[in-house]
């Protein structure tokens, strides 16, 4: 369950990101940002919690680290895209 999350948040705030780069769009970035911090907290978690309950053993690690490392990246472009455009919407 917690992997669909990630999975799902990770698409999300790439397709933000991705469409709030060109000059005009912009201000997609400021939805992006915070997106991208969820998609982060949410893959750490995941990493942390998701667990077999049989065997504990971790589940999606891969998907739970992509989700954390690229919603890391992600925010920092969208971070460094409103930055580049003086903070204003």
């Amino acid at each position: 369950m917690l992997s669909t999350v990630s999975l799902v948040l990770f698409v999300c705030s790439a397709i933000l990101t991705v469409l709030g780069f060109p000059c005009c769009l912009g201000c997609l970035n400021w939805l992006a940002a915070p997106l991208c911090l969820a998609t982060a907290i949410v893959g750490f978690v995941g990493l942390v919690l998701d667990r077999d309950p049989g065997t504990r053993l971790a589940r999606a690690t891969n998907v739970h680290l992509m989700a954390l490392v690229g919603g890391l990246v992600l925010l920092s472009i969208s971070v460094a895209r409103c930055c580049c455009g003086g903070g204003v919407i």
